[in-house]
């Protein structure tokens, strides 16, 4: 009725103007529906008691609630918040509806369904009336939790490092503390007689002083080595040394047992990421026995695969090695099991646990070609068992093949001086393999040699254009499978010649910063080389 009131009414009589009219809603339908499906998260239209009156399909991957669940349940949007980030987002809500460009705030939400844990980064605007009553809130949220995750470890990797120097200076200085201690034990024994009434006491200060340099020299290899490095390792050594340091550090109501496979079980492995699972793993069967149980450590090969039935990464090639961490403690829910492998999952408290350990166990596998299964049954027990491949001591040798085949070859070619000096070191700084050329037949004699699989010819122009354009024309009549890269010193693009700029696969302006170099060349190699004439 307002609009029959005014010219509204009047332009929209005519025929053509409502045609327009009808297409202009149309396109703003479809432009709305393309932003609800594809957005990666998830927009909503809120109503002032928290229920939705409208909200995205993705809601449901990530609350685990139906679309129209939300929109008639109001209750629903604080049973999904973490409990821990209630009283906060409390507070967030308050300054969106106060402040007049909204607010955003990142928290966590638990699926109903698995329990999995989310961080969503949400921006809220409030919608008020003239009077300033809030009548509702739009906004969107945003799944940030890898972001999360490397915020998390970015933020702790400092001070971890801080710590790991520190440890491994006090332990070295009580390692000899240790070794004063149990030498001179050894010597006032030497010299008493037997029957003598301290003979007991220092045995003990022996046994007990060894005891410690022991445990003490068992955390220092677990700093030992860095983190990448693979090679290969024996698992019981790996697993009997654990075991070791594991009974000295859960409770002793768990009694911690080793049933290890006859004779070596190698493996090509980054030790330090080994030991980092098996200790977590370990820890997680301690705090799911209470009150007492027990610990047990299994290494075992296998010809063949038995029945697994919840799995994470790609069973390894056979015969396969298995390694299993088995606790007899209250187990794990059934509805959990498909999803303890993800981040940030955890049935502990939020100040026992980050919902880490299982998830960098399920990436070790997978990068060692591997996998991890779990089976559980509540107030029974979990058994995880770790999958890899049991190595032939060929790894190493097909690695640096790896590495090799990976290594791309660029002839550079320029003359002598500064700017061609600067390239070729940026180029090696990056790991590739780089041959210099000064002139035309130098790089024709180094494509004829075909010593190595040239990626790439990069050239320098500082004069002559058509010196470029001939060096192109050259490698392609030898069908070389060459990128042909440009790069311009000392003159502008505008000055070269259309027609040789059109030759060169990639151009590198004299300006051009080294890290948008690296990555125009990373983006160069994903497509195929041109060999067009």
């Amino acid at each position: 009725s307002e609009l029959a009131e005014g010219p509204w009414d009047e332009n929209l009589r005519s025929p053509a103007a409502q045609r327009e009219m009808f297409m202009r809603l149309l396109r703003a339908e479809n432009q709305l529906d393309n932003l609800v499906l594809r957005w990666p998260g998830v927009i909503f239209g809120q109503r002032a008691d928290f229920g939705f009156d409208f909200v995205s399909p993705r809601i449901v991957e990530l609350t685990g609630v139906g679309a129209e669940q939300w929109r008639q349940e109001a209750n629903l949007f604080w049973q999904v918040i973490h409990e821990s980030d209630l009283a906060e987002l409390r507070k967030q809500i308050k300054l969106a509806t106060e402040s007049p460009g909204g607010a955003s705030s990142t928290f966590r939400i638990r699926n109903r369904q698995t329990g999995r844990v989310t961080y969503v980064l949400e921006h809220r605007q409030a919608i008020k009336a003239r009077n300033g009553l809030v009548l509702g809130y739009e906004g969107m949220w945003l799944d940030v939790t890898r972001q999360t995750i490397a915020e998390k470890r970015l933020s702790s990797a400092a001070w971890k490092e801080t710590l790991a120097i520190l440890t491994m200076g006090l332990a070295h200085d009580f390692s000899n503390v240790m070794a004063g201690i149990h030498s001179l034990s050894e010597s006032f024994l030497a010299q008493i007689k037997p029957g003598n009434p301290f003979q007991e006491g220092l045995g003990l200060i022996r046994q007990n002083s060894l005891q410690a340099s022991q445990l003490v020299q068992r955390i220092i290899n677990l700093h030992h080595g860095k983190v990448g490095e693979r090679n290969y390792h024996d698992l019981n050594e790996i697993v009997t040394d654990l075991a070791e340091l594991t009974r000295k550090i859960i409770p002793r109501r768990i009694d911690v047992k080793v049933d290890l496979a006859a004779g070596s079980l190698p493996l090509y492995v980054d030790a330090v990421e080994c030991r980092q699972v098996i200790i977590n793993l370990a820890l997680n069967a301690a705090d799911a026995m209470p009150q007492k149980g027990v610990l047990e450590f299994r290494t075992s090969t296998h010809q063949e695969f038995p029945v697994l039935q919840h799995v994470q990464g790609a069973l390894p090639r056979l015969p396969a090695v298995c390694l299993t961490v088995q606790d007899n403690g209250c187990g794990i829910e059934a509805r959990h099991l498909a999803s303890i492998f993800e981040p940030f999952f955890t049935t502990k408290a939020m100040d026992k646990g980050s919902g880490l350990g299982l998830y960098n166990a399920c990436l070790f596998v997978e990068k060692h070609h591997g996998a991890i299964s779990v089976e559980s049954r509540e107030g029974t027990g979990t058994t995880f068992k770790l999958w890899l491949p049991i190595s032939d001591f060929t790894e190493g040798d097909r690695e640096l093949e790896t590495t090799a085949r990976e290594r791309r070859s660029f002839i550079v070619a320029g003359a002598a001086g500064k700017p061609l000096d600067s390239m070729v070191e940026f180029l090696r700084l990056r790991n590739y393999h780089v041959a210099v050329a000064h002139s035309r037949a130098q790089v024709i004699e180094l494509l004829r040699l075909n010593e190595y699989p040239y990626a790439a010819l990069l050239a320098q122009v500082d004069g002559d254009d058509e010196h470029f354009g001939a060096l192109v024309t050259e490698v392609r009549r030898l069908q070389m499978p060459l990128k042909t890269i440009l790069q311009i010193v000392g003159r502008n693009e505008d000055e070269l010649d259309t027609h040789v700029l059109r030759r060169a696969d990639l151009i590198l302006s004299s300006d051009l910063p080294q890290d948008a170099i690296a990555q125009q060349l990373a983006a160069l190699f994903e497509t195929p080389a041109d060999t067009c004439p």
